[in-house]
């Protein structure tokens, strides 16, 4: 433990801060005056200064913003939505309602280099559907007006062609989104990014910038359309997909099943897979056997096969629930042969398919979702081996919320437990549209909708099938909002009255927000402490006090400031030895002998202890 009080920190990471630190550690002469000199970097390094050549690259107005854009800290923070949720006490999914750009930073500190895979279908940038209206200088504040949260709130935007910032205005959106979600990858992570013509080349580029053009896996052509139609030159029927790596050298290549049905196990470290057409054929219409009823359902002569064929290795025993064993043919995994060719067929009249069966409202709500198929398939091939089975994926444009479906899909196919974030701006529908009537007020309602249905659907499934799961198939989400901090920050500007600052000095008296509720409180600390949005959480009773316990008691929280607890309390929590023991500044209502005792018993007892 340190030897002093730890302060909660009011805001997201400060990459930019931190790269200069780390820059002054490897070379200390760059510091002047506490600022870094470039010249004197680039002089260290050997590079010249003058050297007066052009450079490759793409350039437009606005680009330095869009990339302070991403390393700006952010106060804002996520509140917990019970209401909205889905099984909040034992999933490990997560559906958040905000501004993705605020919430990748947020995501930040917890989720830094965690995700498999990222897949996100963002705006097409048709002129009509760009939505993501940023204001570089105050994100937070602009979000709370555009969603109404304050009392001017606006409108959504669309980006129209006639705009001369129209390519401008998308980069700008997508630069420092896609800057932060690199952030977030695994060392063996890979984004997917779906995109038609308007702003293909460009997206290209920018990936190229920023992940390194030597960690792009590959283009894919998506044919989303078939048949006629009309067209000034050509009848467009696909979409393009990119795949970056983080590091292509520790990325395994993205791998598919050969044209038959079936699912990797792991066999003594190694993988293989189950052929289930081959049962199909041998067994019937159900796919499997039991080992126990070959003989009576079968013959001898089949018994006999079978148990040359176990002899052999040729086949394997798959014990299932019960004490009975079904019979599968499996081979080692092969890379060669298993990988994905470069145009895949996923027709969008199947992304209306998949959301009619989950009722004809939600396909009449959304338009053109991906198919759920398409995005199975991708994360299927990132999540190939045994080992990948319990991988987190990320979108940050959810949508109808494809990808979280595609994921509780995938692992009721073959048993992983792989997780799901998905991040959704609660984008107002039109108020004559289909969506409105049918009572969704907003996009990410009709994400988390989807999702719920979707989930029930794959249950029943599970339910009804032999060898099904329902006990342990995650098909819930924790849903959370984007919100201002709940901690007093400097509000000041030119503007403000003398009653006015002395308003505001009044409210920097106190730590926290009088309105926020513990579990908000509870819920930002985690954040920014580094905990994720699925953690343990329970509320236990030390002494008379209400306090959380997190992760199993390794964090335990006492953030109330109603109630100013006594020392022997105080005593009483700290002898629960948590790692970390965080307490409300605003509880000690002053006492600072209270606070000095507090230190000397963590002191004691070897507990970290944190002031929020």
């Amino acid at each position: 433990m340190t030897e002093e009080l730890n302060e909660v920190p009011r805001t997201t990471p400060d990459f930019a801060t931190e790269a200069a630190t780390k820059l002054a550690e490897l070379f200390p002469e760059i510091v002047a005056d506490g600022k870094i000199n470039l010249d004197t970097l680039k002089t260290i390094l050997d590079i010249d200064v003058e050297d007066g050549r052009e450079r490759f690259g793409l350039t437009w107005p606005g680009k330095r913003e869009a990339i302070r854009a991403a390393q700006t800290p952010t106060t804002a923070t996520l509140m917990p939505d019970k209401e909205n949720s889905v099984n909040w006490d034992t999933t490990q999914n997560v559906f958040i309602e905000g501004d993705n750009l605020e919430v990748l930073k947020i995501l930040q500190k917890h989720y830094y280099g965690q995700i498999k895979m990222i897949y996100i279908d963002p705006p097409y940038n048709t002129g009509n559907d760009f939505v993501y209206a940023d204001d570089f200088a105050d994100s937070i504040g602009n979000y709370l007006k555009l969603t109404g949260q304050t009392d001017d709130g606006g409108k959504l935007s669309t980006n129209s062609e006639s705009s001369g910032r129209f390519h401008s205005n998308w980069l700008n959106m997508m630069y420092p989104r896609l800057k932060l979600a690199r952030n977030l990858l695994r060392n063996d992570g890979c984004i997917a990014v779906s995109i038609d013509d308007a702003e293909a080349s460009h997206l290209c580029e920018i990936l190229d910038e920023i992940f390194g053009e030597s960690n792009r896996v590959g283009v894919f052509s998506i044919i989303r359309a078939e048949g006629g139609g009309l067209a000034k030159q050509m009848i467009k029927g696909h979409d393009s997909l990119f795949i970056y790596a983080r590091s292509l050298s520790s990325f395994k290549p993205l791998l598919r099943p050969k044209d038959i049905r079936g699912r990797t196990v792991s066999i003594e470290g190694e993988d293989y897979w189950i052929e289930e057409d081959w049962l199909r054929k041998e067994f019937g219409k159900y796919g499997t056997c039991m080992y126990e009823e070959i003989l009576q359902y079968h013959g001898q002569a089949k018994m006999d096969e079978i148990d040359n064929g176990l002899a052999e290795g040729k086949y394997i025993l798959l014990e299932k629930t019960g004490g009975f064993h079904v019979v599968g043919r499996y081979r080692k995994v092969s890379e060669d042969g298993s990988k994905f060719y470069s145009v895949i067929k996923h027709l969008n009249k199947n992304g209306n398919s998949d959301l009619k069966a989950l009722g004809s409202d939600l396909a009449s709500a959304f338009d053109y979702p991906k198919p759920t198929s398409l995005i199975q398939q991708f994360i299927l091939g990132a999540t190939f081996f045994s080992s990948d089975r319990d991988a987190m994926v990320l979108d940050f444009f959810a949508g109808s919320g494809t990808t979280a479906h595609a994921v509780m899909q995938l692992n009721a196919n073959d048993g992983g437990t792989r997780r799901c974030i998905s991040v959704q701006l609660p984008e107002l529908t039109e108020e004559k549209s289909e969506a409105r009537r049918l009572g969704f007020e907003t996009i990410s309602e009709i994400s988390r909708e989807r999702i719920r249905r979707a989930g029930k659907k794959i249950l029943e499934e599970e339910g009804s099938k032999l060898d099904g799961r329902t006990d342990t198939l995650d098909i819930g989400f924790r849903t959370y909002k984007l919100v201002d901090t709940n901690f007093t920050k400097w509000k000041a500007n030119s503007g403000l009255s003398e009653d006015q600052l002395v308003g505001l000095f009044a409210d920097l008296a106190d730590s926290a927000d009088d309105r926020a509720r513990p579990e908000a409180l509870l819920t930002e600390v985690l954040l920014k402490l580094g905990f994720s949005l699925s953690e343990t959480i329970e509320t236990v009773n030390v002494e008379g006090l209400e306090a959380f316990s997190v992760a199993d008691g390794i964090v335990l929280a006492y953030l109330d400031e109603h109630m100013t607890p006594t020392l022997d309390q105080l005593r009483a929590l700290v002898a629960k030895e948590p790692e970390r023991l965080v307490i409300l500044e605003d509880a000690f209502k002053g006492n600072d002998e209270l606070k000095t005792n507090l230190v000397q018993e963590c002191r004691t007892r070897n507990v970290d202890l944190w002031t929020a």
